[in-house]
């Protein structure tokens, strides 16, 4: 007789069951808590210890997109990447085909998100090491790459107006780092 895997002992006892149901009534509770309209005295105890746990189950949800107010202004984020020769490039993020395969790139628009923001600093540098090292087979080293918020207000009517935008960051790599 095999011994069972340890998960499947675990689901199978009662102790194991209780652990797992409340562990999941804790998610579904720390989901709704973010949830609650802000300036509530409920939102405001329990925001930063139910984002906590949100986000380290990995299930953090945004809804600014529906009703009564969603977003008003599009975002982008690009790399201006300048290589020692001089020359440069720009890189976008990657967009799959308009119809088809819209999920497939739908975690690069939540990724923009986040490392556009002020509050996730700690992105910025590890997001412009791995532009730069997409650039590893090019004959010139890069130089510098600059990342660039851009958003501009949506419009209904009309040609979308252009992006503003701003360089939020500004890597240079050190050549002490490169590998051999």
């Amino acid at each position: 007789m095999t011994r069972a895997a340890l998960s499947e002992r675990v689901e199978r006892s009662v102790t194991g069951r209780v652990v797992i149901s409340v562990a999941i009534v804790l998610v579904l509770l720390a989901g709704v808590a973010t949830h609650l309209p802000p300036g509530s005295a409920l939102h405001r105890s329990l925001d930063e210890r139910a984002n906590t746990a949100i986000r380290l189950v990995a299930s953090e949800q945004q809804w600014a997109v529906f009703a009564p107010d969603p977003r008003g202004t599009s975002l982008g984020i690009e790399a201006r990447v300048t290589f020692e020769d001089g020359s440069t490039e720009v890189w976008h993020v990657p967009e799959g085909p308009r119809v088809g395969t819209n999920l497939r790139y739908y975690r690069w628009r939540k990724w923009l998100e986040r490392v556009r923001s002020d509050d996730l600093r700690i992105l910025w540098e590890p997001t412009a090491r791995w532009i730069a090292s997409e650039y590893d087979d090019r004959p010139s080293p890069v130089a510098r790459v600059q990342l660039v918020r851009l958003a501009h207000a949506n419009s209904l009517e009309g040609e979308p107006a252009a992006y503003d935008e701003f360089v939020y960051y500004a890597y240079v790599p050190d050549p002490d780092e490169a590998d051999p």
